[in-house]
């Protein structure tokens, strides 16, 4: 099976390279991308299979990036995990109808953003969970 693609999208540099260690050794092939401004050129040069998104960033909204992944020719259909410290539903309903497929709070770790992923990209075990 050719390996899937996932695009990070986090500016805290320690979450973005565990996420990157954990996913790594799932066999996936990830990009890190520290800059919300540039997500949507990366996102077009790596062709993900699945983008993992931070909302909270202070050089540019996550708001904006779904946006603008969503509207992009190569991601309107593509995945997009909203993994944020985040925890008001309005802000949480307002991402899922903007487009987002899930959300993963950071508090319940990466683990749990690891299987959403799975489950997203239809890899998970056929074990029940």
């Amino acid at each position: 099976m050719e390996k899937k693609t996932i695009l990070v999208i986090e500016d805290d540099r320690s979450m973005a390279r565990l996420i990157e260690i954990v996913l790594g050794s799932r066999g996936f092939h990830t990009h890190v991308c520290m800059d919300p401004a540039s997500a949507p050129d990366v996102s077009a040069r790596v062709h993900p299979d699945l983008v993992i998104l931070d909302i909270h960033m202070p050089r540019g909204s996550g708001f904006n990036v779904l946006k603008r992944l969503r509207q992009g020719e190569g991601t309107s259909g593509v995945p997009i995990v909203v993994f944020s410290v985040l925890t008001r539903r309005k802000s949480i309903e307002q991402l899922t109808r903007m487009g987002a497929s899930d959300f993963v709070s950071k508090s319940a770790g990466v683990d749990a953003l690891v299987e959403k992923v799975l489950e997203l990209l239809s890899l998970r075990s056929s074990r029940e969970g």
